[in-house]
């Protein structure tokens, strides 16, 4: 399925801001302060909180566009009120009236409190959601506007990424090409306190997790990279990615949620590392002496919300490169600077194996056939060849660490280091002992 995005300006920068809504009615000189730092810092993208039907503020956005901004809503209604189709179909045509790109259609379905209590024990949780999705998503589309997947509560009292799942498995059955062919998806990205690349590689580097149990000495999708979890759902249906929206990206939890206790510095800091991700292709230390890698091409904005003053904001928007950025698209990177994507076909990428027998063992290369499938790395068992390649994955198994093979890595600070770590069967190893 080839995805068509409705948008046809292109837009240089990748982050935005989120712009709360109690922030626009508490401070009145909060739009003009965004405004001087928008300009300063090249952001050139918004996103807007709408909390209800009744609470566009459209003077705010008209100012915004005026001044050459691109405007996203995040229309952050649940549906334990009275659905209103009226009401959502009159702020659609208003939204499309002020040239807004793309609208977030509520927010956090797969919660309990998003729901009435009669609707939410019914066996038919996500058919009822996208009765109503589907009209407003296509409403949207009828007036040229992008309609975006609400973001989930990361595993939520309605697992997220099965929730997700069986709502793209049931729009597919109900024939919704046009739609899904346009659709985006948004996810909060809070980081729980955690190293930006908790849970990074989804669900094919971390097979032992499960809903609602993660093993202690594995990883999931409740940190920076629930991302990459979500797109492992839509391939698994669509045997595709979908553009993504990070939302609240520099936070370790919701905003306006008592346990968001990060210091201005320590914020700061992960902005900064957030920053090195969108645009730099420098390799960024991080615990664990695991390097930062640029996200991937369907991170199409990533949305930051936190508690740090302007000027220190612009600081470090202005150091970063972000009035010109490193980002090559795939056909011209052969020309320029090489971006180190671990998606990136260009990249060197090498995945390194314990031992020949994932090379000879049907069983064990089984395993590693969607990593391969997805990324397309030369595949070997050699330190050597690991170390002329730009970016290393390490297969991880009980039996093996690898901490030899990490630390002779580690000694070329160029190249992005990555470990899977995968269970095997004690029957793989039979026959391979030597």
């Amino acid at each position: 399925m080839e995805h068509k995005s409705l948008n046809t300006t292109q837009v240089q920068s990748r982050h935005a801001f989120h712009i709360p809504a109690d922030k626009l009615q508490a401070d009145p000189t909060y739009l003009d302060r965004f405004l001087s730092f928008a300009k300063a810092s090249n952001t050139q993208r918004t996103l807007v909180e709408v909390p209800s039907l009744q609470s566009l503020p459209i003077s705010a956005i008209s100012t915004l566009i005026q001044n050459g901004m691109h405007v996203d809503i995040f229309l952050k209604t649940k549906l334990i009120e009275e659905f209103d189709l009226l009401g959502y179909q009159d702020l659609i045509n208003n939204l499309a009236g002020l040239q807004i790109e793309r609208v977030i259609l509520f927010d956090r379905p797969n919660r309990q409190d998003f729901w009435r209590p009669e609707s939410w024990v019914k066996p038919d949780l996500v058919d009822q959601f996208l009765e109503k999705f589907i009209i407003l998503a296509e409403k949207c589309l009828e007036k040229n506007i992008q309609p975006v997947f609400p973001p989930l509560q990361p595993a939520g009292d309605y697992w997220d990424t099965a929730f997700l799942r069986l709502t793209l498995q049931n729009m597919k059955d109900k024939g919704k090409s046009t739609l899904l062919e346009s659709l985006m998806l948004s996810t909060y990205c809070w980081t729980y306190e955690r190293p930006l690349n908790w849970g990074a590689g989804g669900p094919e580097c971390w097979p032992s997790s499960a809903p609602y149990y993660t093993p202690e000495d594995s990883q999931d999708q409740q940190g920076f990279c629930t991302f990459e979890w979500y797109q492992a759902q839509v391939k698994a249906v669509l045997n595709t990615t979908l553009p993504i929206l990070l939302l609240e990206a520099g936070r370790s939890a919701e905003y306006g949620s008592a346990s968001q206790n990060a210091e201005e510095e320590e914020a700061t800091a992960t902005v900064q590392k957030i920053l090195n991700r969108l645009y730099t292709a420098e390799t960024i230390a991080e615990e664990e002496s695991n390097p930062s890698v640029l996200l991937p091409e369907e991170v199409v904005t990533c949305n930051f919300l936190v508690d740090v003053e302007w000027e220190t904001l612009q600081a470090l928007f202005s150091g970063s490169p972000v009035s010109q950025p490193t980002v090559l698209e795939p056909e011209t990177a052969a020309t320029g600077e090489e971006p180190k994507s671990i998606a990136s076909a260009e990249s060197q990428h090498y995945l390194l194996l314990p031992d020949e027998s994932w090379l000879e063992n049907p069983m064990k290369a089984a395993l590693l056939e969607p990593f391969r499938s997805r990324y397309h790395p030369l595949v070997g068992t050699s330190l050597s060849e690991a170390l002329d390649a730009r970016e290393v994955t390490l297969i991880i198994t009980d039996q093996d660490a690898a901490e030899e093979k990490v630390d002779a890595l580690s000694q070329n600070e160029n190249i992005l280091i990555r470990r899977m770590r995968l269970q095997i069967n004690p029957a793989m190893e039979e026959g391979n002992d030597h």
